[in-house]
């Protein structure tokens, strides 16, 4: 029997308007559709009282890198005296897996005897969240632990979400706490996190308690509350360059250089807003629609806020400026990387060039 492969909202949807089936692999580390998705399970299985992660009356958990799969199934099969639905969780399931690629295990056809015949009433769930999907290197194992657990009914692959997706989800869980924040002022927020919809989720409602329903969050509000905003200020160092405005820029320099920024990192950054600056000052693009279609059709996906920097930087220099200010980058990214005295005066260096 082939495991029905699904995707976390398709998988919440079923969870909502149907019975549970026998059994469930989580596959993937993604971790805010994981907690979702468990909640949900737990719900549908136990009843809305009952609260995922805690053990309760009719949900058991094994440690699958302590216990086997053969003593999961044996508890799945036990009848119990009071009856009523049960919800087994096996924990860390990668490690029911044989250490040795290629060595012989009984649990695959244990699983697939036991869903052959389930008991009634009990649900087993399945974690395997060691592996990254978006990972190369992970994707082999990954394949591994879904052909092991082939005979489990339905697996839910948690895989970490696109930029729309994130963007889209943080919308929807801002609107369901009654925050008030720009489109632009949230896209960076997701663009910060890196699309990492637990951090997301989190964030929106520590930016919820402090501002309440009434206060419009801001990107001072931002920076002030998310570690990654404040080591993250080189956005506001971008922007800085990007109207010329060396004061700004060398009082946001101070700044990075006391939070201990890793500058090399930071000009790669950089010298992508000018090759796209560069791109849109070539291709002709004069408005922020523009520029994201024209990113998009490329494969690119491109914030409205983005865009509207890409531009401001096409509009503040010439061709030419853009191709020495390319220049500029590579000289400092290379010095940068050899032995120097200070990063900061490379830095300040690179800023003076930027806006003479």
């Amino acid at each position: 029997m082939q495991a029905i492969a699904m995707k976390p909202r398709q998988a919440l949807q079923a969870l909502r308007k149907s019975t549970p089936v026998a059994g469930y692999l989580f596959l993937g580390n993604e971790q805010y559709y994981r907690d979702r998705c468990r909640q949900a399970l737990h719900e549908a299985v136990l009843g809305n009282e009952s609260e995922a992660g805690a053990e309760s009356d009719g949900a058991t958990e094994f440690d699958l890198n302590e216990r086997t799969i053969e003593e999961l199934i044996d508890d799945a099969r036990t009848l119990t005296l009071f009856g009523g639905n049960r919800l087994i969780i096996g924990w860390n399931a990668e490690g029911a897996l044989p250490r040795r690629t290629g060595a012989k295990s009984a649990a695959p056809a244990v699983l697939e005897s036991y869903f052959e015949t389930p008991t009634h009433g009990v649900t087993i769930l399945l974690e395997a969240g060691r592996y990254d999907w978006s990972i190369r290197d992970d994707k082999p194992k990954i394949e591994r632990v879904a052909q092991f657990f082939a005979a489990v009914p339905v697996r839910i692959d948690f895989e970490q979400p696109s930029a729309g997706e994130a963007l889209s989800e943080a919308k929807s869980i801002a609107r369901s706490l009654g925050l008030a924040i720009a489109p632009d002022t949230l896209a960076e927020l997701v663009e910060i996190l890196g699309n990492d919809l637990a951090r997301i989720a989190n964030d929106i409602e520590k930016l919820s308690l402090y501002a309440g329903q009434e206060q419009q969050v801001t990107h001072e509000d931002i920076e002030m509350l998310v570690p990654e905003a404040r080591r993250r200020g080189i956005y506001e160092f971008s922007d800085a360059l990007a109207r010329r405005d060396r004061g700004r820029a060398l009082e946001v320099l101070d700044t990075l250089v006391q939070s201990g920024e890793y500058w090399p990192m930071q000009i790669t950054m950089l010298a992508g807003l000018f090759r796209q600056a560069l791109v849109v000052k070539e291709g002709g693009l004069r408005n922020p629609n523009q520029v994201s279609s024209f990113f998009q059709q490329r494969g690119l996906r491109i914030w409205p806020a983005r865009a509207r920097q890409i531009l401001g930087v096409a509009r503040q220099f010439s061709l030419a400026e853009l191709e020495r200010a390319l220049v500029a980058l590579f000289q400092a990214d290379r010095d940068l990387r050899r032995e120097r005295p200070d990063d900061r005066i490379i830095v300040e260096q690179l800023v003076l060039r930027l806006t003479s």
